[in-house]
């Protein structure tokens, strides 16, 4: 097997190692620290889920990245990759809030800086407003569903255990 290969599947497995450790929490953390969906389940559901987001809709995001760096040979995909995963690796370890698509974006604008290749900085504002915007949004969309699930539970009368399995599949669905 070429080495270029194996630096290649190297880092893009343990950034994907450190995206499961990191992300995994921030999807089903809630469902697990209350008990409402058991560790192994959470992490089977947020794998298949990762792995079905890259195959049906990572052309877009991939896209984005490639207009950031245009990174040709295999061994570099690799070292970026492993770049990006320490980073993520590093900042969860020591317990601190972290982005994997903040890591992957400054693995390859480092990238770029290494070889001498000028940053595409409109690329680079469109990720960054996309990253203060998605907060804003989700905020927003959290204020109007959160009052509309209270209104929905009071006014269906439901049964305790009822409410109960409805929150653990709502839980399984929202991920």
């Amino acid at each position: 097997m070429e080495i270029s290969f194996l630096i290649f599947l190297g880092g893009g497995l343990f950034l994907g190692w450190a995206l499961g450790a990191n992300d995994s929490a921030n999807v089903f953390g809630t469902a697990v620290g209350t008990r409402m969906l058991r560790f192994g389940v959470a992490a089977t559901l947020c794998s298949i889920g990762v792995i079905l987001g890259a195959v049906i809709s990572g052309a877009g995001p991939t896209e984005t990245l490639n207009k950031l760096a245009s990174i040709n040979a295999l061994s570099d995909a690799g070292i970026a990759s492993a770049c990006a995963g320490l980073t993520v690796f590093l900042m969860t370890w020591r317990g601190l809030p972290v982005s994997t698509s903040q890591a992957v974006v400054g693995a390859l604008i480092g990238w770029n800086t290494w070889n001498g290749i000028a940053t595409d900085t409109q690329v680079v504002t469109k990720i960054v407003m996309t990253w203060a915007l998605c907060p804003i949004l989700a905020a927003v969309i959290a204020a109007i569903l959160l009052p509309l699930t209270g209104l929905a539970l009071r006014v269906s009368r439901m049964h305790l255990f009822r409410q109960d399995a409805l929150t653990r599949y709502a839980l399984i669905v929202a991920g």
